[in-house]
């Protein structure tokens, strides 16, 4: 897939460019859903299929005090778009001029002159321009005038209620993964370095960990969970994963501490990727170490089960 980190990036038109337009925050079932019908129209009109995305996230110029955490930072955004089948993806940056820009404009200078694009897939709730203020019906007035065509997806439908980033951040922070998982059509996953911790896993507990340095923004809740390590070959590795600010022993800040099954290998700096499969229990203060570390026997007994058909490929984590 090329990306173009910008839109000065964008110095060539695309033959018959089919593109999809949106923050795609997660790339949840919905996302996909504009992704596959923009890739399948590319394809039978014999060109390209193309993603507008925004960076940063619209919500941290127009409304920053929300402080919104993000599902998806924006390479693993990028690398999920690229596996959905989008030959290219236009991240264009979001500012307070580019907030400016009229819904005409957006259409008649981006779209049209800039992209000539030939279709335009969307989304049910798609709003563009300056405050919002473009909406469907505008853009598919647009389109008449201007020669493109707009096809708009409807919403896709879980446990009876449509598909969105909210949604995901939602389950995410309550921990259910398995809802999660049935937003996102994959396990849940953050991604970091792993540091050096404290020490106590091996020396007190008997249960060495890898300590990771996140760079996602939205965590699971505290707990314990069973989880599958990627490491930087794409190799999975069994493990069970606490996040939390380890009562037992005070440690006040947050920590994402993993226990890896059957492994001996050293990780200290490198690059791994958690991909959560279910929660075991919440995060609770044990009166002593040894309490403590009977219960991490009973979480790896408990995950190796859970994690054993994930292992073996007979379920998919992506």
């Amino acid at each position: 897939m090329i990306v173009l980190k910008g839109l000065e990036e964008l110095r060539e038109r695309y033959p018959k460019p089919v593109v999809t337009i949106g923050n795609f925050d997660g790339v949840h079932l919905g996302h996909q859903a504009l992704f596959a019908l923009a890739t399948k129209h590319a394809q039978e009109a014999g060109g390209a299929s193309l993603a507008m995305t925004f960076e940063p996230h619209p919500m941290r110029v127009l409304r920053p005090a929300v402080n919104l955490p993000l599902i998806t930072p924006l390479e693993q955004k990028l690398k999920l778009i690229e596996a959905a089948g989008i030959q290219v993806a236009i991240c264009v940056r979001f500012d307070e001029y580019f907030a400016r820009l009229s819904a005409d404009d957006f259409v008649d200078k981006l779209l049209v002159r800039r992209m000539g694009v030939t279709e335009v897939v969307v989304g049910y709730d798609f709003a563009f321009g300056r405050k919002g203020l473009g909406d469907i019906d505008l853009l598919k007035a647009k389109g008449q005038s201007r020669g493109f065509s707009v096809s708009v997806v409807g919403p896709v439908m879980v446990d009876g209620l449509p598909v969105s980033s909210t949604r995901v951040r939602q389950a995410v922070r309550a921990g259910n993964l398995e809802a999660a998982r049935h937003l996102l059509g994959r396990n849940y996953q953050i991604a970091g370095r792993v540091v050096t911790g404290q020490g106590r896993g091996a020396r007190l507990l008997g249960f060495p960990t890898a300590n990771l340095r996140v760079e996602d923004e939205l965590l699971p809740g505290n707990g314990v969970y069973a989880v599958l390590m990627e490491n930087e070959q794409g190799d999975l590795v069994q493990g069970v994963t606490n996040i939390g600010q380890n009562p037992t022993f005070d440690d006040g800040g947050l920590n994402v501490e993993t226990h890896l099954l059957d492994f001996a290998g050293d990780l200290y700096s490198r690059h791994i990727i958690l991909h959560f499969v279910e929660r075991l229990r919440p995060e609770k203060r044990f009166a002593t170490p040894g309490e403590l570390a009977a219960q991490i026997k009973e979480d790896i007994a408990q995950a190796r089960q859970i994690l054993l058909p994930w292992q073996q490929g007979r379920l998919k984590i992506q």
